[in-house]
């Protein structure tokens, strides 16, 4: 006869921050968002190279120009691959502090709080010192509101 044993799951909380927790990390948050914007660029450069490599390779000294454009795909491949890499390790930081990316462009990350007994965001956007704005969960940046 086999054991059987039932795992049961509670759902995963999110950590809840005060306003000065929050801020405390807008430092780190920015370095991360600036790096992940602009990787996230380099990575669009590199996708763009890879879907037109270029009209008219040069030849190679041996006149093999497959072998040329070849090369030169194998490197955007792992450049690509080496931005993925920095894309994921930022975004697993930001994960593992307990804030929330919600636009790499905008730069936006939340923080959940409470607000009067209901969880909010706490909403922070690149170029910002510090956090001066909420929002409700279903809201989004749309429904945000200074604090």
């Amino acid at each position: 006869m086999s054991d059987e044993r039932t795992m049961e799951t509670t759902p995963t909380r999110r950590r809840l921050f005060s306003l000065d927790e929050a801020n405390a990390l807008v430092p780190r948050v920015g370095r991360l968002v600036t790096r992940l914007q602009r990787t996230a660029a380099q990575l669009a450069q590199v996708q763009a190279n890879l879907q037109n490599p270029g009209a008219s390779p040069v030849a190679d000294p041996d006149g093999s120009e497959a072998n040329l454009h070849g090369k030169r795909l194998f490197h955007l491949m792992n450049d690509a691959d080496h931005f993925i890499e920095i894309i994921q390790a930022a975004f697993d930081e930001l994960q593992a502090l307990g804030c929330e990316l919600k636009d790499v462009p905008m730069g936006l990350v939340d923080f959940r709080s409470l607000r009067d007994g209901q969880e909010i965001y706490l909403c922070w956007k690149a170029g910002e010192t510090r956090i001066t704005h909420w929002h409700t969960l279903e809201s989004g940046f749309a429904g945000r509101q200074a604090l």
